[in-house]
Protein backbone atom coordinates (compact mmCIF):
# COMPACT_ATOMS: atom_id res chain seq x y z
CA UNK A 1 0.00 0.00 0.00
CA UNK A 2 1.40 3.37 -0.72
CA UNK A 3 0.42 6.90 0.27
CA UNK A 4 0.30 9.17 -2.56
CA UNK A 5 1.97 12.53 -2.21
CA UNK A 6 1.09 15.86 -4.21
CA UNK A 7 3.18 17.42 -7.06
CA UNK A 8 3.80 20.63 -4.65
CA UNK A 9 4.74 18.50 -1.95
CA UNK A 10 7.17 16.65 -3.59
CA UNK A 11 8.79 19.67 -5.22
CA UNK A 12 9.18 21.58 -1.92
CA UNK A 13 10.65 17.94 -0.30
CA UNK A 14 13.29 17.37 -3.57
CA UNK A 15 14.16 20.67 -4.31
CA UNK A 16 14.05 22.88 -0.93
CA UNK A 17 14.51 20.61 2.08
CA UNK A 18 16.56 18.32 0.60
CA UNK A 19 18.79 20.04 -2.29
CA UNK A 20 22.54 18.12 -1.22
CA UNK A 21 21.26 15.50 0.86
CA UNK A 22 20.64 12.55 -1.59
CA UNK A 23 20.99 10.12 0.83
CA UNK A 24 19.18 11.19 3.42
CA UNK A 25 16.31 11.65 0.25
CA UNK A 26 16.62 7.92 -0.42
CA UNK A 27 16.26 7.16 3.33
CA UNK A 28 13.39 9.74 3.85
CA UNK A 29 11.51 7.84 0.94
CA UNK A 30 11.70 4.31 2.84
CA UNK A 31 9.35 6.04 6.16
CA UNK A 32 7.81 8.72 4.43
CA UNK A 33 4.57 6.31 4.64
CA UNK A 34 5.29 5.64 7.77
CA UNK A 35 4.53 9.25 8.81
CA UNK A 36 1.65 9.56 7.47
CA UNK A 37 0.18 6.83 9.30
CA UNK A 38 1.53 8.55 12.43
CA UNK A 39 -0.37 11.56 10.84
CA UNK A 40 -3.93 9.59 10.21
CA UNK A 41 -3.97 10.49 6.75
CA UNK A 42 -5.95 8.94 4.52
CA UNK A 43 -4.78 6.88 1.75
CA UNK A 44 -6.24 8.18 -1.90
CA UNK A 45 -5.32 5.12 -4.22
CA UNK A 46 -2.92 2.36 -4.25
CA UNK A 47 -1.07 3.66 -7.01
CA UNK A 48 2.24 5.31 -6.59
CA UNK A 49 2.35 8.78 -6.96
CA UNK A 50 4.46 8.98 -9.99
CA UNK A 51 1.80 6.66 -12.24
CA UNK A 52 -0.82 8.73 -10.48
CA UNK A 53 0.53 11.94 -11.44
CA UNK A 54 -0.65 11.77 -15.31
CA UNK A 55 -4.06 11.22 -14.03
CA UNK A 56 -3.92 14.37 -11.82
CA UNK A 57 -2.71 16.33 -14.98
CA UNK A 58 -5.56 15.14 -17.15
CA UNK A 59 -8.24 15.51 -14.57
CA UNK A 60 -8.30 18.72 -13.30
CA UNK A 61 -11.05 18.47 -10.60
CA UNK A 62 -9.35 15.57 -9.06
CA UNK A 63 -6.10 17.31 -9.12
CA UNK A 64 -7.23 20.10 -7.30
CA UNK A 65 -9.09 17.36 -4.60
CA UNK A 66 -5.48 15.71 -3.92
CA UNK A 67 -3.11 18.88 -3.83
CA UNK A 68 -5.90 20.34 -1.39
CA UNK A 69 -5.74 17.44 1.01
CA UNK A 70 -1.84 16.95 0.73
CA UNK A 71 -1.52 20.73 1.36
CA UNK A 72 -3.20 20.91 4.09
CA UNK A 73 -0.43 18.42 5.47
CA UNK A 74 2.02 19.58 3.74
CA UNK A 75 2.86 21.75 7.24
CA UNK A 76 2.72 19.21 9.72
CA UNK A 77 4.83 17.10 7.03
CA UNK A 78 7.14 19.70 6.80
CA UNK A 79 7.53 20.17 10.59
CA UNK A 80 8.14 16.15 10.48
CA UNK A 81 10.91 15.61 8.08
CA UNK A 82 12.48 18.71 9.79
CA UNK A 83 12.32 16.83 13.18
CA UNK A 84 13.77 13.63 11.12
CA UNK A 85 16.34 15.89 9.70
CA UNK A 86 17.55 16.65 13.16
CA UNK A 87 17.79 12.95 14.12
CA UNK A 88 19.91 12.27 10.98
CA UNK A 89 22.22 14.47 12.44
CA UNK A 90 22.20 13.53 16.02
CA UNK A 91 22.60 9.70 14.47
CA UNK A 92 25.91 10.75 12.91
CA UNK A 93 27.30 12.19 15.98
CA UNK A 94 26.47 9.94 18.42
CA UNK A 95 26.14 7.18 15.81
CA UNK A 96 23.48 5.63 17.30
CA UNK A 97 20.66 3.13 15.82
CA UNK A 98 18.13 5.98 14.08
CA UNK A 99 14.18 5.00 14.13
CA UNK A 100 12.66 7.99 12.50
CA UNK A 101 9.23 7.00 14.69
CA UNK A 102 10.67 6.39 17.54
CA UNK A 103 12.47 10.34 17.42
CA UNK A 104 8.79 11.61 15.91
CA UNK A 105 6.86 9.99 18.68
CA UNK A 106 8.93 11.35 21.45
CA UNK A 107 9.86 14.86 20.08
CA UNK A 108 6.59 15.39 18.51
CA UNK A 109 2.72 16.04 20.21
CA UNK A 110 1.31 13.33 18.18
CA UNK A 111 -1.60 13.66 20.14
CA UNK A 112 -2.40 16.99 18.71
CA UNK A 113 -2.06 14.84 14.99
CA UNK A 114 -3.66 11.70 15.54
CA UNK A 115 -7.61 10.88 15.14
CA UNK A 116 -8.02 10.28 18.79
CA UNK A 117 -10.79 10.44 21.35
CA UNK A 118 -10.33 13.32 23.69
CA UNK A 119 -9.97 11.53 26.69
CA UNK A 120 -7.09 9.40 25.39
CA UNK A 121 -3.67 10.32 25.51
CA UNK A 122 -0.70 8.33 23.81
CA UNK A 123 2.85 7.88 26.41
CA UNK A 124 5.74 9.26 24.33
CA UNK A 125 8.04 8.03 27.17
CA UNK A 126 10.07 6.68 23.97
CA UNK A 127 14.08 6.70 23.61
CA UNK A 128 15.37 7.24 20.52
CA UNK A 129 17.79 4.26 20.76
CA UNK A 130 15.00 1.63 21.62
CA UNK A 131 15.54 -1.38 20.20
CA UNK A 132 12.89 -3.33 21.59
CA UNK A 133 9.89 -3.33 19.40
CA UNK A 134 7.83 -0.55 21.70
CA UNK A 135 4.80 0.81 20.47
CA UNK A 136 3.04 4.29 22.39
CA UNK A 137 0.29 3.22 25.08
CA UNK A 138 -2.80 4.68 26.01
CA UNK A 139 -4.11 5.63 28.95
CA UNK A 140 -7.52 6.90 30.31
CA UNK A 141 -7.05 10.64 31.30
CA UNK A 142 -9.99 10.90 33.21
CA UNK A 143 -9.24 7.51 35.32
CA UNK A 144 -5.79 9.56 36.17
CA UNK A 145 -7.12 12.27 36.96
CA UNK A 146 -9.59 10.76 39.67
CA UNK A 147 -6.77 9.41 41.98
CA UNK A 148 -5.23 12.71 43.61
CA UNK A 149 -3.61 12.65 46.95
CA UNK A 150 -2.53 9.73 49.64
CA UNK A 151 -1.46 6.35 49.01
CA UNK A 152 -3.98 6.16 46.10
CA UNK A 153 -2.03 8.49 44.21
CA UNK A 154 1.21 7.07 45.01
CA UNK A 155 0.12 3.39 44.14
CA UNK A 156 -1.08 4.93 40.27
CA UNK A 157 1.83 6.39 39.59
CA UNK A 158 4.08 3.96 37.39
CA UNK A 159 6.80 1.85 39.39
CA UNK A 160 10.05 1.55 37.92
CA UNK A 161 11.34 -1.95 38.76
CA UNK A 162 14.79 -2.26 40.78
CA UNK A 163 16.29 -3.48 37.68
CA UNK A 164 16.38 -0.28 35.91
CA UNK A 165 17.25 1.36 39.08
CA UNK A 166 21.29 1.87 39.92
CA UNK A 167 20.51 2.53 43.63
CA UNK A 168 18.33 -0.19 43.93
CA UNK A 169 20.74 -2.43 45.57
CA UNK A 170 22.61 0.29 47.57
CA UNK A 171 18.60 1.40 48.74
CA UNK A 172 17.95 -2.44 49.53
CA UNK A 173 21.14 -2.98 51.18
CA UNK A 174 20.62 0.21 53.74
CA UNK A 175 16.94 -1.56 54.89
CA UNK A 176 18.74 -4.81 55.58
CA UNK A 177 21.15 -2.70 57.46
CA UNK A 178 18.57 -0.85 59.39
CA UNK A 179 17.23 -4.12 59.95
CA UNK A 180 19.88 -7.06 61.11
CA UNK A 181 23.03 -4.67 60.01
CA UNK A 182 25.68 -2.92 63.05
CA UNK A 183 28.70 -0.88 62.47
CA UNK A 184 31.58 -0.80 64.64
CA UNK A 185 34.25 0.78 65.48
CA UNK A 186 37.14 0.07 67.78
CA UNK A 187 39.46 1.38 70.31
CA UNK A 188 42.31 1.46 67.51
CA UNK A 189 40.48 3.08 64.71
CA UNK A 190 39.19 -0.23 62.95
CA UNK A 191 35.75 0.09 61.20
CA UNK A 192 33.44 -2.91 60.56
CA UNK A 193 30.06 -3.92 59.11
CA UNK A 194 28.17 -7.29 60.58
CA UNK A 195 25.17 -8.54 59.04
CA UNK A 196 23.41 -11.67 60.51
CA UNK A 197 20.85 -13.64 58.73
CA UNK A 198 18.90 -16.51 58.75
CA UNK A 199 20.70 -20.10 57.07
CA UNK A 200 18.26 -20.32 54.20
CA UNK A 201 18.57 -16.35 52.85
CA UNK A 202 22.28 -16.97 52.38
CA UNK A 203 21.96 -15.59 49.28
CA UNK A 204 21.26 -12.03 49.93
CA UNK A 205 24.56 -12.36 52.09
CA UNK A 206 26.85 -13.69 48.95
CA UNK A 207 25.45 -10.83 46.90
CA UNK A 208 27.15 -8.00 49.13
CA UNK A 209 30.06 -9.90 49.65
CA UNK A 210 30.64 -10.19 45.77
CA UNK A 211 29.99 -6.27 45.54
CA UNK A 212 31.94 -5.18 48.59
CA UNK A 213 34.17 -8.26 49.50
CA UNK A 214 34.09 -9.62 53.42
CA UNK A 215 33.70 -12.90 54.88
CA UNK A 216 30.23 -14.92 55.46
CA UNK A 217 30.83 -17.49 58.06
CA UNK A 218 28.66 -19.82 60.36
CA UNK A 219 27.97 -18.88 63.84
CA UNK A 220 29.21 -21.40 66.28
CA UNK A 221 25.95 -23.58 67.91
CA UNK A 222 23.38 -21.48 65.48
CA UNK A 223 21.46 -21.86 62.77
CA UNK A 224 22.49 -18.04 61.75
CA UNK A 225 24.82 -16.66 59.17
CA UNK A 226 27.15 -13.61 59.59
CA UNK A 227 28.55 -11.16 57.12
CA UNK A 228 31.58 -8.89 58.29
CA UNK A 229 33.12 -6.15 56.43
CA UNK A 230 35.87 -4.95 57.84
CA UNK A 231 39.52 -3.99 55.51
CA UNK A 232 39.17 -0.42 54.68
CA UNK A 233 38.67 -0.40 50.89
CA UNK A 234 35.44 -2.28 51.60
CA UNK A 235 34.20 0.31 54.23
CA UNK A 236 34.67 3.17 52.01
CA UNK A 237 33.08 1.90 48.97
CA UNK A 238 29.54 0.80 51.50
CA UNK A 239 30.02 3.83 52.72
CA UNK A 240 29.95 5.97 49.54
CA UNK A 241 26.48 3.67 48.68
CA UNK A 242 24.62 3.70 51.65
CA UNK A 243 25.75 7.28 52.98
CA UNK A 244 22.23 8.83 53.28
CA UNK A 245 20.23 6.03 53.13
CA UNK A 246 20.07 4.33 56.40
CA UNK A 247 17.17 5.48 58.41
CA UNK A 248 17.41 4.00 61.84
CA UNK A 249 18.87 6.27 64.31
CA UNK A 250 20.43 4.03 66.26
CA UNK A 251 22.19 2.73 62.91
CA UNK A 252 23.05 6.31 61.82
CA UNK A 253 24.69 7.25 64.96
CA UNK A 254 27.06 4.07 64.42
CA UNK A 255 27.74 4.50 60.85
CA UNK A 256 28.71 8.75 61.98
CA UNK A 257 31.25 7.79 64.17
CA UNK A 258 32.61 5.67 61.33
CA UNK A 259 32.01 9.14 58.72
CA UNK A 260 34.21 10.96 61.47
CA UNK A 261 36.69 8.60 61.98
CA UNK A 262 37.83 8.89 57.99
CA UNK A 263 36.83 12.31 57.72
CA UNK A 264 33.29 11.92 55.68
CA UNK A 265 30.03 13.88 55.95
CA UNK A 266 27.63 11.92 57.31
CA UNK A 267 24.18 12.25 54.75
CA UNK A 268 21.24 12.89 56.53
CA UNK A 269 18.35 10.21 54.52
CA UNK A 270 15.93 11.94 52.41
CA UNK A 271 11.90 11.16 53.32
CA UNK A 272 10.89 7.81 51.94
CA UNK A 273 9.43 7.46 49.08
CA UNK A 274 6.40 4.53 47.79
CA UNK A 275 8.68 3.08 44.95
CA UNK A 276 12.49 3.25 47.39
CA UNK A 277 13.87 -0.28 47.58
CA UNK A 278 14.77 0.32 51.45
CA UNK A 279 11.33 -1.16 52.52
CA UNK A 280 12.33 -4.38 50.59
CA UNK A 281 15.42 -4.76 52.86
CA UNK A 282 13.86 -3.45 55.77
CA UNK A 283 11.08 -6.54 55.21
CA UNK A 284 13.83 -8.71 54.17
CA UNK A 285 15.66 -8.57 57.68
CA UNK A 286 12.88 -7.45 60.40
CA UNK A 287 9.59 -8.12 57.91
CA UNK A 288 7.31 -11.48 57.43
CA UNK A 289 4.39 -12.39 56.14
CA UNK A 290 1.55 -14.94 57.63
CA UNK A 291 -1.57 -16.49 57.50
CA UNK A 292 -3.92 -16.84 60.59
CA UNK A 293 -6.34 -20.13 59.91
CA UNK A 294 -8.40 -18.95 62.68
CA UNK A 295 -9.51 -15.23 60.96
CA UNK A 296 -8.11 -16.51 57.37
CA UNK A 297 -6.52 -13.43 56.82
CA UNK A 298 -2.81 -13.13 55.30
CA UNK A 299 -0.60 -10.90 57.44
CA UNK A 300 2.58 -8.97 56.30
CA UNK A 301 4.44 -7.09 59.46
CA UNK A 302 7.40 -5.78 60.49
CA UNK A 303 8.83 -5.11 64.27
CA UNK A 304 11.21 -2.53 65.25
CA UNK A 305 11.95 -0.95 68.77
CA UNK A 306 12.05 2.44 66.93
CA UNK A 307 8.60 3.71 66.10
CA UNK A 308 9.63 6.52 64.45
CA UNK A 309 10.61 4.09 60.99
CA UNK A 310 7.37 2.29 61.41
CA UNK A 311 5.27 5.56 61.14
CA UNK A 312 6.55 6.23 57.59
CA UNK A 313 5.30 2.94 56.61
CA UNK A 314 1.73 3.58 57.88
CA UNK A 315 1.64 6.83 55.64
CA UNK A 316 3.55 5.15 52.80
CA UNK A 317 1.86 1.02 52.85
CA UNK A 318 -1.27 1.52 55.01
CA UNK A 319 -1.54 -0.97 58.06
CA UNK A 320 -1.22 -0.47 61.60
CA UNK A 321 1.09 0.20 64.72
CA UNK A 322 0.80 -1.86 67.52
CA UNK A 323 2.61 -2.06 70.66
CA UNK A 324 4.91 -4.93 71.82
CA UNK A 325 4.55 -4.49 75.69
CA UNK A 326 6.38 -7.57 76.54
CA UNK A 327 9.60 -7.23 74.50
CA UNK A 328 9.65 -3.16 74.42
CA UNK A 329 9.29 -3.26 70.54
CA UNK A 330 6.63 -1.46 68.26
CA UNK A 331 4.89 -4.15 65.47
CA UNK A 332 3.50 -2.74 62.05
CA UNK A 333 0.69 -5.15 60.84
CA UNK A 334 -1.07 -5.07 56.98
CA UNK A 335 -3.83 -7.19 57.18
CA UNK A 336 -6.55 -5.59 54.76
CA UNK A 337 -6.88 -7.45 51.38
CA UNK A 338 -6.47 -4.26 49.41
CA UNK A 339 -3.44 -3.14 51.09
CA UNK A 340 -1.71 -6.84 51.04
CA UNK A 341 -2.49 -7.13 47.56
CA UNK A 342 -0.99 -3.35 46.61
CA UNK A 343 2.09 -4.47 48.32
CA UNK A 344 2.38 -7.54 46.48
CA UNK A 345 1.66 -6.94 43.33
CA UNK A 346 2.79 -3.17 43.14
CA UNK A 347 5.79 -2.25 45.14
CA UNK A 348 6.98 -5.79 45.74
CA UNK A 349 7.29 -6.26 41.52
CA UNK A 350 9.09 -2.84 41.33
CA UNK A 351 11.21 -3.86 44.55
CA UNK A 352 11.26 -7.54 44.55
CA UNK A 353 12.24 -9.35 47.97
CA UNK A 354 15.69 -11.11 47.74
CA UNK A 355 15.59 -13.40 50.95
CA UNK A 356 13.05 -16.52 51.01
CA UNK A 357 9.84 -14.79 52.24
CA UNK A 358 9.31 -13.90 48.52
CA UNK A 359 7.88 -17.63 47.98
CA UNK A 360 5.28 -16.52 50.62
CA UNK A 361 4.42 -13.25 48.60
CA UNK A 362 4.43 -15.25 45.24
CA UNK A 363 1.89 -17.01 46.92
CA UNK A 364 -0.71 -14.38 48.40
CA UNK A 365 -2.84 -14.11 44.93
CA UNK A 366 -3.66 -18.01 45.34
CA UNK A 367 -4.25 -17.43 48.94
CA UNK A 368 -7.04 -15.18 48.40
CA UNK A 369 -8.33 -17.01 45.22
CA UNK A 370 -8.92 -20.36 47.36
CA UNK A 371 -10.32 -18.40 50.24
CA UNK A 372 -13.05 -17.18 48.05
CA UNK A 373 -13.58 -20.78 46.74
CA UNK A 374 -13.49 -21.75 50.25
CA UNK A 375 -10.50 -24.37 50.13
CA UNK A 376 -9.76 -23.78 53.53
CA UNK A 377 -13.10 -25.20 55.27
CA UNK A 378 -13.10 -27.99 52.17
CA UNK A 379 -12.93 -31.69 53.32
CA UNK A 380 -9.40 -32.93 53.63
CA UNK A 381 -10.81 -35.80 50.44
CA UNK A 382 -12.58 -33.96 47.94
CA UNK A 383 -10.44 -31.79 45.58
CA UNK A 384 -10.62 -28.44 46.69
CA UNK A 385 -9.49 -30.23 49.72
CA UNK A 386 -6.00 -31.49 48.62
CA UNK A 387 -5.25 -28.23 46.92
CA UNK A 388 -5.63 -26.17 50.13
CA UNK A 389 -3.50 -28.70 51.87
CA UNK A 390 -1.08 -28.73 49.28
CA UNK A 391 -0.96 -24.84 49.25
CA UNK A 392 -0.50 -25.47 53.17
CA UNK A 393 2.24 -27.96 52.81
CA UNK A 394 4.10 -25.14 50.03
CA UNK A 395 3.57 -22.18 52.62
CA UNK A 396 5.15 -24.37 55.53
CA UNK A 397 8.20 -25.46 53.57
CA UNK A 398 9.83 -21.85 53.53
CA UNK A 399 9.98 -21.81 57.49
CA UNK A 400 11.45 -25.29 57.26
CA UNK A 401 14.39 -24.32 55.27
Amino acid sequence: MQQTICREFKNCYNNSLLQNTNNVRNIIYSFIVTIFVILNNPQITKARSENFKSEITKIFRLSMWVEISEAIRMLSTCLLISLALRAMKLNKNNRKIFDPVVYLTNDTDINSGCMLPTDTKINTNLSINNNNNSSPKFTDGNNANSKAGGRAALRSAPLQRAAARPSAFNEWLAGLIDGDGCFQLSKKGYSSLEIVMELRDKHCLYQIKDKFGGSVKLRAGDNHLRYRLHHKTGMLNLINSINGLIRNPARILQLGKICDNYGIKLIDPKPLTYNNGWFAGFFDSDGSIYMNDKSGQLFITASQKNRFILDALVELYGGTIYPMVKVGAFKWTCFRKDEVLSLVNTYFKANPCRSEKKVRLSMANKFYELRALHAHKATPDSVLGKVWINFTVKWDKVVSK
